[in-house]
């Protein structure tokens, strides 16, 4: 089996989307409102070294909406939450620093909120998370109302009659479980999809353009969820072993070098690689690099 060449971060979701020509189509699809390229910029954000923030896609279209979209395999209940930090870091940026301090009100894009959905446990096509639902019994003064839309390739499914994009990603990764479960290699289930969906005009330019970096985008995903799993195997057992202690600085510490050396070796990735798919925030990056060299 051929070797990645690269190490993707992003997903393949993330890879595609990210791209002023697919959104206009996105945006009349979640808000039935025609744009254009031209009347939208991309605000998504990108991890850096001091924020630990990334989401999948955002942008902005003209002065009137922000819209900041997930996807997600599984269902995450603090994405209300995560929404929030996203917008605050976007408007951060969107707003000059002192202008906060004047009396004139500042003109906002109005934020839409939006999770793609397409795991494989059966849910409706659409649902609401909201901020408020963690504030147990309390009453706060915000609430932020996420839309988590069905994605998987069914028949009548609202937003995949509305967007050809999202109904060819769909139709792409369904391909590619399909023919993992027949018992198909991961490398060829992903280039017999990728094909299928050049035949089928299932973003044709796309698959074209990126048949190497479509394999090296799942090739990473997959194996960034199976180190997490030795991630919780090992959590879990260390629980047992350490009782009482699980919460300790230390425990963790130990824990996580561990499950970084475990997945070098049953994966053979190189240190930084395997802090890649165990998603070390960037700056334990160098400590734990240090622990490591340490125990090996």
């Amino acid at each position: 089996m051929r070797k990645p060449q690269r190490a993707y971060r992003d997903s393949l979701f993330r890879d595609i989307f990210n791209n002023a020509d697919r959104l206009p189509e996105i945006y009349e699809a979640l808000l039935g409102i025609k744009t254009t390229a031209s009347d939208i910029t991309l605000a998504t954000i990108n991890e850096t070294l001091f924020s630990g923030i990334k989401n999948d896609v955002g942008f902005i279209v003209g002065s009137q909406h922000v819209l900041l979209t997930e996807h997600q395999s599984t269902i995450n209940a603090n994405m209300p939450l995560r929404m929030l930090m996203y917008l605050a870091e976007i408007y951060r940026r969107y707003v000059d620093a002192d202008a906060v301090y004047r009396k004139r009100l500042i003109p906002l894009p109005a934020p839409k909120f939006y999770v793609f959905y397409n795991g494989e446990v059966e849910m409706p096509d659409l649902w609401t998370l909201h901020l408020s639902d963690a504030f147990d019994d309390y009453r706060g003064d915000i609430d932020l109302a996420v839309k988590v839309l069905n994605i998987n390739d069914k028949p009548n499914r609202p937003i995949l009659e509305k967007s050809h994009a999202l109904k060819s990603y769909s139709v792409f990764v369904a391909k590619v479980r399909e023919r993992l479960k027949s018992g198909s290699a991961l490398e060829t289930a992903i280039s017999e999809s990728v094909r299928y969906c050049i035949a089928h005009n299932y973003l044709e330019d796309y698959f074209r353009q990126k048949q190497e970096e479509v394999f090296d985008m799942l090739n990473f995903a997959w194996n960034q969820e199976r180190a997490l799993e030795i991630r919780a195997e090992e959590a879990r057992a260390d629980g047992r072993q350490e009782g009482r202690q699980e919460g300790r600085q230390e425990g963790r510490q130990e824990g996580l070098t561990t499950s970084i050396r475990n997945v070098m070796h049953s994966m053979n990735f190189s240190v930084e690689k395997a802090m890649d798919v165990l998603q070390i925030p960037a700056d334990e990056r160098a400590k734990y690099a240090a622990l490591v060299s340490q125990r090996v």
